[in-house]
């Protein structure tokens, strides 16, 4: 039987029987051949986004495209959505712990090939997909085993250039949000990789725009538009670009009620891609440092997100999206009722206001002198025989708190 299948699924083993293109136009001599090594995977790699497999003449998959195809439009999602079941739970195979290691790796390694891409770009080279699927492929890996390290690591990293930290935490937080909504992987590739290109056309704005630490001038603001543009000119010169990646970048700035760039779209005619890169972007902007805004509280943001519900975002969207990532999401500074503070590290999926968290400072603000974790699920009274709980979050950068100066 023929199967489809994403070429970072291939294994030694099997037998491929059909590409995603003419053969003539790939090195492989032979029309069907059995996979021998990994010389062979790279070169599939290299040349095709999926292939078709027969499971009679060789090894079966994990996952397989025709379970799910893309070209569906993720109708499936818009299902769930409005009270349908979820086609896929992930449960984590390793806790944060376990994962850090390899979540650090993924992240260094995504963190390297964006900054290599957006330059080679620069540099008058085309879009490299084998490279931005390698960025993206151990991102879902380590997030699909457990999304609290990853997420952890990308709060507690330094920022480099700004566009380029913020390619890669709009990756790993649209798989963290893929994963929570149940997408098959083939889709949580789609969606990652959209994310991590959806500002690729700003290398095409002047850097006075891109660095500008001031409010847009009318028209500055519209040159910065224009980078969805230009982002869909890199794109439609680049072969091996699926339309869901197409969609995110196309629409990221498309909002609920019209009111987005560049077609004004409204509602679902948004593709639901497009709509949750909306979500991301927006978080992401929000809470981290740009050249022309400071960061705000994890928590405060989600407040005017959950405010913007059916304007902005999708209302069942934003619901899903603060199950995702928490209450008070992992990074974020918070003060609990003995007066300590300390950062979230990790959610506890069943119990939103009751997260894991790294202690930093005692009820009198002073450092402790080493790490203090406390698991709220499982610590409920203070040492006072009180309630335990957390009173409010707070600013990035109180009490000169660096979250760069902490690891698990």
């Amino acid at each position: 039987m023929e199967r489809k299948i994403s070429t970072f699924d291939v294994k030694i083993g099997m037998y491929v029987s059909n590409l995603d293109r003419p053969w003539l136009d790939t090195p492989f001599l032979i029309q069907g051949f059995l996979i021998k090594d990994g010389e062979d995977i790279v070169a599939l790699q290299q040349h095709c986004e999926y292939v078709y497999i027969d499971t009679e003449q060789g090894k079966e998959a994990d996952t397989y495209l025709d379970k799910a195809p893309a070209t569906e439009g993720n109708t499936y999602v818009d299902d769930f959505l409005e009270g349908g079941t979820q086609k896929i739970t992930y449960e984590s195979e390793k806790d944060e712990y376990q994962e850090i290691p390899a979540a650090e790796m993924a992240l260094e390694n995504a963190t390297t090939k964006i900054a290599n891409i957006m330059d080679n770009l620069k540099a008058g080279d085309n879009l490299n997909m084998h490279a931005v699927r390698e960025a993206v492929e151990p991102l879902m890996e380590s997030m699909v085993r457990n999304s609290d390290a990853m997420l952890w690591l990308s709060e507690m990293r330094e920022k480099d250039a700004y566009t380029y930290s913020h390619s890669v935490d709009n990756c790993s937080l649209s798989i963290a949000f893929g994963r929570h909504l149940g997408l098959y992987k083939e889709d949580m590739r789609s969606l990652a990789m959209g994310c991590l290109l959806m500002d690729i056309g700003k290398i095409k704005l002047p850097e006075a725009i891109l660095n500008s630490t001031g409010v847009l001038t009318r028209d500055e603001f519209v040159e910065m538009r224009k980078h969805v543009r230009y982002g869909m000119d890199i794109l439609r010169k680049t072969s091996g670009v699926s339309e869901a990646v197409l969609a995110v970048v196309h629409g990221h700035h498309e909002r609920f009620d019209g009111s987005g760039y560049p077609d004004g779209l409204e509602g679902k005619q948004i593709p639901v891609f497009a709509r949750i890169a909306g979500i991301i972007d927006t978080y992401n902007a929000m809470t981290h440092d740009s050249p022309y805004r400071k960061a705000a509280a994890p928590h405060t943001v989600l407040q005017i997100m959950y405010s913007w519900r059916n304007k902005f975002f999708q209302d069942e969207l934003v619901e899903q999206f603060l199950q995702c990532v928490g209450v008070y999401p992992t990074g974020s500074i918070i003060e609990m009722s003995t007066g300590e503070v300390g950062m979230v590290i990790a959610q506890n999926k069943k119990q939103r206001l009751k997260p894991k968290i790294m202690m930093l400072l005692d009820e009198h603000k002073d450092p402790y002198s080493g790490p203090k974790i406390i698991d709220l699920q499982t610590q409920s009274v203070d040492h006072n025989g009180q309630e335990y709980t957390i009173l409010h979050g707070l600013q990035p950068g109180t009490y000169g708190i660096n979250p760069a100066d902490y690891k698990l």
